[in-house]
């Protein structure tokens, strides 16, 4: 099946609304804004939000009021997964077709000791209330061509085994709903977090059984802890200043290797509490992001993590 709706090639940033964007959100977001500019294509924000028990009130508002006042400004309306269910079990109908799908009873506890899905459960075709569903992979082996880290190679059956495309409790696996996303959208470039490649082949791997395009993939470095630990809300990671984006999209345009020259003493004066108006530090943030095209590319990323 292929993508569905009127899209252009796009970029995208897909974060999910769990809580506000922190450091390592803009890192991310930035990446994927001049990766998406500097190759002439619409830059499109979609909010990752099946996992509705994690979602937190006021959380997409912040999402995307933050976007804004740091200057990246997305392209069309944003786009909602939990607006496109219909669009996953329609998918989950195609995969099913293929003679793919089965039916997992195996809970964590069952699963314990084993790194890859042993495929305990692969003769079930029919479904029971407390099932997962799984993706058959067999000897399926994914190769692409990372554009910071190079060539990629993964044997699906010895890295994770069958895995999961809808959860125990219904709701549609990420690995999933971001493949059917991307093609629908007509995603050509995602620059993503090193955290996710392992995602990569997976998602690749769907898209191909469901006849969608797969993007080109970059994955870049994370911005760490003191302890090397992922920036995250899990590890502590602080909310971003609004009152400081300037000095915010200066410290990820260094890391992306593309902070302008005489950046520093123009966020000082910028982001001095009460000397600018939201307006104008917008206007500060689009002029650095303007700039900091001029000198875009994967090859200036850092190559390894950055203390945040």
């Amino acid at each position: 099946m292929r993508g569905t709706g009127d899209a252009c090639a796009a970029g995208r940033f897909a974060p999910s609304p769990t809580g506000p964007l922190h450091l390592g959100s803009l890192l991310a977001a930035a990446a994927s804004y001049l990766d998406a500019r500097s190759h002439g294509l619409a830059w499109r924000v979609r909010l990752d939000d099946l996992d509705q028990p994690r979602n937190q009130p006021g959380a997409e508002q912040a999402i995307l009021v933050a976007l804004e006042r740091h200057g990246l400004h997305w392209d069309g309306a944003v786009s909602r997964q939990s607006e496109r269910g219909e669009r996953y079990s329609a998918a989950l109908s195609d995969l099913d077709e293929l003679g793919l799908l089965f039916y997992c009873r195996c809970s964590r506890k069952d699963l314990t000791g084993h790194a890859v899905y042993p495929g305990t459960c692969r003769h079930r075709r029919h479904s029971a209330d407390d099932s997962a569903v799984r993706i058959r992979v067999d000897e399926e082996v994914i190769e692409f061509e990372d554009l910071l880290l190079g060539p990629q190679r993964d044997a699906l059956a010895q890295s994770s085994g069958d895995f999961v495309v809808r959860r125990r409790d219904g709701i549609v696996a990420y690995q999933l709903a971001t493949a059917v996303d991307d093609g629908d959208a007509a995603i050509t470039r995602v620059i993503r977090g090193r955290d996710l490649l392992e995602n990569t082949p997976r998602q690749i791997f769907l898209m191909q059984h469901l006849g969608l395009e797969a993007p080109l993939y970059g994955h870049i470095p994370l911005l760490v802890n003191p302890m090397g630990q992922k920036l995250s809300k899990q590890t502590g990671a602080q909310p971003l200043d609004l009152e400081r984006p300037a000095e915010n999209l200066t410290r990820v345009l260094r890391v992306l290797g593309c902070a302008p020259l005489g950046a520093d003493s123009a966020v000082a004066t910028a982001d001095r509490a009460g000397l600018r108006s939201a307006t104008a530090t917008r206007k500060h943030c689009e002029a650095l992001l303007t700039e900091a095209l001029e000198s875009w590319s994967p090859d200036h990323i850092a190559r390894n993590d950055t203390i945040a």
